[in-house]
This record gives structure tokens, C-alpha cells and sequence, in this order.
């Protein structure tokens, strides 16, 4: 329309109305339209208005053009591709301030090439004490397309080996228990968005032992930063796993001591009298709680108790029932679960190595961990180095003193209502063979978690499977190679709920499937060296 000059139009009285009407229709068209761009954007799509560019970084510009949650890039250094790994940029740098030499949150974030990236986020966990970069973990998902993450988790072992990173620091404590993982998922976020100009699609966590820890309080903590986990063998009664190391050391001590030519007695012992118990005899134990193994009556006696090869004098039977049984107080209340029948398994290696005996030196690595953890973590103020657990530690007390550190590092809470309610996915396992870690701990935990948010409600996000014959993380005598990834990506993209995953040991060839907690595999005739002779169904 013509304009009168004084920023009006000319119209008549009669259309007054309809240009209201006209004028309103596009307001709210255009505040529909702005309402779309965050989150057109945080899906992935590209919504410009003319003359906007994507806010983005090269690979080198990240060093000094990266400047959110106080951090600093230390280096970004351009990766040529190297089959089947993409050209991608390594980004190193600090979060926060670096206290003390040793100290400060450090991480790595892996950026593929931007014709690579696949739009998502993949970070790893850690083991142990942690205090390094999970790299070697990194590549399974930066060869995929994943842009990927690691943390050392606030220090550095090299410097602070075991626990001692944690002497009398409540700031390294928290680091290391989970605002370092939190940290870094925010911080690498941030970094993706810079580089590509767009948040991640889908954002993943993959992790075992203390990973799974991680992950599990990822989901607990902050149900926010992934949209599926693995966690696998966790950790997630930290705080119990080392006083039950302590047990195991105390019971396996002087006449309770089994010698590592004994371990092959023990774990024959062990299969001859649960292998059938789940219909078929094959060399493995399916689910340990159905057989009733009692030590003191089912492995060989010394004659006169007096210690021989290929027998076990009174106080090693003892020793075994403590260690299956678990750590108790003097009036027999049980503090943690003990291990399950199989560990032993002998060929090529026993499970009980270097868990509960460690060749070549008077302490277990179980032992060990329990020991630092008692100097420098579990109580307030810490003891210190001079900590001599054997003479002090008193599981009838010290047991009920902990209660600080396990609010900060324990991963045990079963209500994970935040993270269904959003969309997110668990899928979690844990080997029957594993000595590090009891694979009671993740039974129970998944047993918690559906007594709190019912039993479907539970399976419709969160999936365990039990792998017979597998040591920690992985190894072992039964079926130990499998892809749980796979399975999880699809659940929470496509909303194919997993089932039965195939497991494969690579030495004997021999595949089972791994059943959805509660289920197990049960025989159903023909070729027991197959998956395909096995349905999964209640035990």
C-alpha cells in the first residue's frame, strides 16, 4: 500500500479489521517460526535466517576461540584418518583450575571430520582408581563416526596411585565419584556444538567396572546427559566391594592361604557339583544360584587334616566358604554378598588370579584396593599411609562409619524414575565368573530397582544379562564376547526392545545366548556348542 508519510498506512475504515487480523496472523507465524529454531537446531537440522553463519570452530581455532565452563584447550591437533579410524581433531584441556601437580580434571574429546561424524556422542568410563584417559576405549566409537569423550577424573595416577588422590581432599573425592564425568559430558557437548555448529543427536555412555559405576550415577545423578548407557560389571557398591576385599585377604590368610597349585582342584570341585544343574552338563555353570555348593563337604579333604597336593586341610575349606558366603559381623550379619560358585574356573587362567591371589606378591589386588581405600577414603579425617588394616580394621564397626563416602561415592540409589521418564536406556551386565566384582551386586541393584519402580515399568528402560563362564569384564571359559551396543542404539532410536544378545568365546568357538534377567538359556536339544539348541526362559 501506498504510505501518508507518517509510518502509516492508507486504508480504508472497512479494512481496518482485516489488516488486524493480517497483521496478527504473522506475529504469531513468526513467533512459531523462532520457537522452532532452538530446537530444530538441537535436533540436528539446519534452520539460517539470511546472512547467519553456523558459530563454528576449525579444529586448531579451539585452542583459544573455546572459552565456556572454565575450561581451558591445552591442544587440538588434526588426526589424519588411518583405516578404519575418520581424520579427526584430538582436543585435550583442563576443566576448571589444576590445584596441585597430579590434580584437576583433564580430559579428551575425540571430534571426527565433519563428512565422518555420525551426530552423536559417545563417552567412556574408567577403571580402577581411574586417574588416566580411557583412549585405547575412545576408538570402538570414533571408528563409527561417534564424536568421543574421556576423563581422568580429577587425577592423575601416575602421581596419586590407588586412593591417595583422596587423602583428607573432599574436592577429588567428589571429582572422582561423579563430577568429572559430569563435567566433561557438559564441557564436550559444548566443544560439538562449536566445532559442528549443532548439539549431538543422541548421546551414549559406555563403560565397565568402575565405567559402570560412572554410568550408573550418570543415570542416578544426572539423567539429563545420556540418552543410553553400559554399564557393565559395575562397581556400584564401591564402598562394600572393599570391605569385602578385605575379607576375602583376611580369610585366605596363613592356614586359610590356597595355594595356586589348588586352584585347578577347586574349580573342577566346583563343576562337578554344579555343571548340570541347569539340565545340561558342558563345562560351565548357567546360574550358580542353583546349585547348592557347601565347601567344607564338597571339595577333597586332607587325610588327618594334614595339608597334600590335591586336597584342602579344614581351614582352606573354611576359607573358600567365607569367601562365597561374604563378609559378616562376629553375631553373622551379612554386610555384603560373597562371590558366586565358578569363579575358580581353571583354563588358561582361574578367575580367583590376580582378584584373590596375586602371584608373586603377599597381597591381592583386591587387597590392595581395600587397603588404600581404608587409608585415604573411608573415613573422616583419613588415617593415612600408616593405616595398617589387618591390625585395626574391625568389621563388627568400621562397616557402619562409612556413611559419608558412600553418599558421594556409591552408585546405589534405585530410583531412576528421572531417566525413564525422559526416554533413556540401560543395558547392563555382568559376568557369573567375575572374582573382582560380585556379580551379586548387580542382581541385587536390578532386584531394587523393579521392587521401586515395578517389574515392567523397569524392563521397558533397564536390561541385565548374566554371562556364564566370563571373568571381569570380559575372559573366561564360557561365552564372553558380545555386542550390547548395537542393541542399545537400537532400542533408543528405533524402540526395538532388546531380547536375547549372541555370545561368543573366541577360543572353543562355542556361542550361547545371554538372557534378559530373569531368564536364563536353557537347552532345548540338539548341538550344545550352538546359540540356536537354547530359548531363553524362566529358571
Amino acid at each position: 500500500m501506498p504510505g501518508n508519510g507518517k509510518g502509516k498506512a492508507d486504508c480504508p475504515e472497512e479494512n481496518k479489521m482485516t489488516a488486524l487480523r493480517t497483521t496478527i496472523a504473522c506475529v504469531v507465524a513468526s513467533l512459531f517460526f523462532l520457537t522452532q529454531v532452538p530446537s530444530a537446531l538441537a535436533g540436528g537440522e539446519h534452520w539460517w535466517f539470511p546472512g547467519w553463519h553456523r558459530p563454528t570452530l576449525t579444529c586448531e581455532e579451539l585452542v583459544d576461540g573455546f572459552h565456556k565452563n572454565q575450561t581451558t584447550i591445552t591442544s587440538a591437533t588434526l588426526v589424519p584418518a588411518a583405516d578404519p579410524a575418520p581424520e579427526y581433531c584430538d582436543v585435550r584441556g583442563l576443566i576448571g583450575n589444576a590445584p596441585e601437580p597430579g590434580k584437576g580434571i583433564r580430559f579428551a574429546v575425540w571430534l571426527p571430520v565433519e563428512a565422518s561424524w555420525n551426530k552423536r556422542f559417545y563417552m567412556v568410563g574408567g577403571g580402577g582408581y581411574a586417574g588416566g584417559l580411557s583412549l585405547t576405549a575412545m576408538r570402538a566409537g570414533l571408528n563409527q563416526g561417534y564424536a568421543t569423550a574421556t576423563t581422568d577424573t580429577g587425577h592423575d595416577a601416575a602421581v596419586f596411585p590407588l586412593a591417595t588422590f583422596a587423602y583428607n581432599d573432599p574436592t577429588s573425592e567428589k571429582d572422582y565419584s561423579y563430577r568429572a564425568v559430569h563435567e566433561t559430558v557438559i564441557t564436550a557437548k559444548e566443544l560439538i556444538k562449536t566445532h559442528y555448529g549443532e548439539r549431538p543427536r543422541y548421546n551414549y555412555w559406555v563403560g565397565c567396572s568402575t565405567g559402570g559405576r560412572q554410568g550408573l550415577m550418570e543415570a542416578q545423578r544426572f539423567p539429563h546427559d545420556f540418552d543410553g548407557l553400559i554399564t557393565g560389571a559395575p562397581v556400584l557398591e564401591f564402598t562394600d566391594t572393599q570391605i569385602g576385599g578385605l575379607w576375602n585377604a583376611k580369610s585366605l590368610m596363613g592356614a586359610g592361604a590356597i595355594p595356586l597349585s589348588k586352584l585347578p582342584v577347586l574349580a573342577a570341585s566346583e563343576l562337578a557339583k554344579c555343571d548340570g544343574s541347569d539340565g545340561l552338563v558342558d563345562g560351565q555353570i548357567t546360574d550358580p544360584r542353583l546349585c547348592n555348593f557347601d565347601p567344607l563337604a564338597d571339595l577333597p579333604a586332607c587325610p588327618g587334616d594334614v595339608d597334600g597336593a590335591g586336597c584342602f586341610t579344614f581351614a582352606q575349606r573354611d576359607a573358600v566358604r567365607k569367601v562365597y558366603d561374604g563378609p559378616r559381623t562376629s553375631s553373622g550379619h551379612l554386610i555384603f554378598p560373597g562371590y558366586a560358585v565358578g569363579t575358580a574356573v581353571f583354563g588358561p587362567a582361574s578367575g580367583w588370579i590376580p582378584w584373590f591371589i596375586l602371584p608373586g606378591s603377599p597381597a591381592s589386588l583386591l587387597e590392595l584396593f581395600g587397603e588404600s581405600f581404608m587409608q585415604f577414603m573411608a573415613f573422616t579425617p583419613d588415617p593415612g599411609p600408616t593405616y595398617v588394616w589387618e591390625d585395626e580394621f574391625d568389621f563388627d564397626r568400621d562397616p557402619f562409619r562409612m556413611r559419608r563416602i558412600r553418599r558421594i561415592l556409591d552408585a546405589d540409589d534405585p530410583d531412576l524414575s528421572h531417566l525413564k521418564r525422559r526416554g533413556g536406556k540401560i543395558i547392563q551386565y555382568h559376568g557369573w565368573a567375575d572374582a573382582a566384582l560380585t556379580p551379586y551386586m548387580s542382581i541385587n541393584y536390578y532386584e531394587s530397582v523393579r521392587a521401586t519402580m515395578g517389574h515392567r515399568r523397569t524392563e521397558d528402560f533397564y536390561k541385565l544379562y548374566m554371562a556364564p563362564g566370563m571373568f571381569h569384564c570380559g575372559g573366561g571359559p564360557g561365552p564372553n564376547v558380545f555386542d550390547v551396543f548395537t542393541p542399545l542404539v537400537n532400542w533408543v532410536e528405533h524402540h526395538i526392545e532388546p531380547q536375547e544378545i549372541i555370545a561368543t568365546n573366541p577360543v572353543s568357538g562355542r556361542t550361547r545366548p545371554l538372557c534378559p534377567y530373569p531368564q536364563i538359556a536353557q537347552y532345548q536339544g540338539g548341538n550344545p556348542e550352538v546359540a540356536a539348541s537354547f530359548a531363553c526362559a524362566n529358571p
